[in-house]
């Protein structure tokens, strides 16, 4: 079996959203890799591996993709201009019509490790509509994160170092991996980290779960998705409260069995297929979870 044909049991999800994106971010090391930055005097000052620097320069590094990606579509690119308001770029039209895009970026910790992403808050827009977001959360008709993965160069280049000498500076990353893909399908059913309302992502020692948009609400839906975040307990309740709800899918669906047997019934199918679906995969050898 070829590496090409392994994965045959989830199904890869794209739409023209991800396709143009896609088809517009750089494609080659070099398009990626920028050095430090450059004053009037031509003075390259490079920067370390701090995590916050790098993914704001992979911000910066996809700017261009989703303008050129917005006008072929027939949408203006609009972008937040706060850090903490979703989202950091979004496609809009005329009548108000918007669709969120946030720029995630992790590093990998070794080749096996696994990585996986944060997919923003399940207590502030995602629940009143209007806290910490551009415009109203029902504006949005869809929800989209372009991930950027990269590996940490051990010795790269430190201090100020003349333009002229730049191709001999040795970056701060390497080995960068990119994706574009609905924020519901690669999300999972864990908070980021304990101590935060956070949606945490999937976990995975490649990319691929990623693209191909492996996650369990890909299976039990958008509508499942939002229902689960919204409800599930913030880090803040109380131990009575989170007590009464939810901590996983599995204690999800059994919170809506006992208002709606049928409905919970339908979830458990679902969710039992991508499970069953998730190991075959996971034997296939290609992509691991």
């Amino acid at each position: 079996m070829t590496k090409e044909n392994k994965i045959d049991i989830i199904q890869k999800h794209t739409d023209i959203i991800i396709s143009t994106i896609t088809k517009h971010l750089p494609t080659t090391e070099e398009e990626w890799e920028l050095v430090g930055f450059v004053n009037k005097k031509d003075d390259i000052y490079t920067f370390g591996n701090d995590s916050k620097i790098l993914g704001r320069l992979f911000e910066v590094i996809t700017f261009d993709a989703l303008e050129k990606s917005a006008n072929e579509l027939g949408f203006q690119l609009g972008m937040s201009e706060k850090q903490t308001v979703y989202p950091d770029y979004y496609f809009f039209d005329s009548i108000g019509n918007k669709i969120g895009i946030d720029v995630k970026t992790t590093y990998r910790r070794s080749e096996k490790a696994k990585f996986g992403f944060t997919g923003g808050s399940f207590t502030s827009f995602m629940r009143n509509g209007t806290k910490n977001i551009v415009g109203h959360y029902d504006d949005y008709k869809a929800h989209y994160i372009l991930g950027v993965v990269y590996v940490r160069e051990e010795k790269p280049t430190h201090g100020r170092v003349k333009l002229d000498k730049r191709t001999g500076i040795i970056p701060a990353y390497k080995d960068v991996e990119v994706f574009v893909q609905e924020k519901f399908r690669i999300c999972g059913d864990k908070k980021g980290s304990g101590n935060t309302d956070n949606i945490g992502t999937i976990k995975a020692s490649n990319i691929q779960p990623f693209v191909y948009g492996a996650g369990p609400f890909s299976y039990l839906g958008e509508d499942v998705f939002n229902h689960y975040w919204t409800n599930h307990p913030r880090y803040t309740d109380s131990k009575e409260v989170r007590d009464s709800l939810f901590t996983d899918l599995s204690s999800y669906i059994s919170w809506i069995r006992k208002t709606d047997s049928k409905q919970a019934s339908i979830l458990q199918d679902k969710y039992d297929q991508y499970l069953v679906d998730y190991r075959k995969q996971t034997e296939l050898g290609n992509i691991d979870y």
